[in-house]
């Protein structure tokens, strides 16, 4: 399982939606603090950015040799 997690690029929408979720409960139930809870929200922001950069970089680059093929 560990070696998986190192291979991975970067982390997926179901799970940074999965950390958000936690540490909203977490927040409730008053087992960490609203200072770490922003911190994981502002990470989280960033991390669907990078999702969605990266899912519209591999959506061009298969548009583009779907293209390249056609010719």
């Amino acid at each position: 399982m560990e070696h998986e997690e190192n291979t991975k690029k970067y982390m997926s929408a179901t799970e940074a939606a999965e950390l958000l979720s936690h540490t909203m409960r977490e927040v409730v139930e008053k087992r960490t603090t609203l200072r770490h809870a922003l911190t994981v929200s502002r990470i989280a922001i960033v991390l669907a950015k990078v999702i969605e950069v990266a899912d519209l970089n591999e959506r061009v680059a298969f548009l583009e040799q779907t293209l390249k093929k056609r010719k």
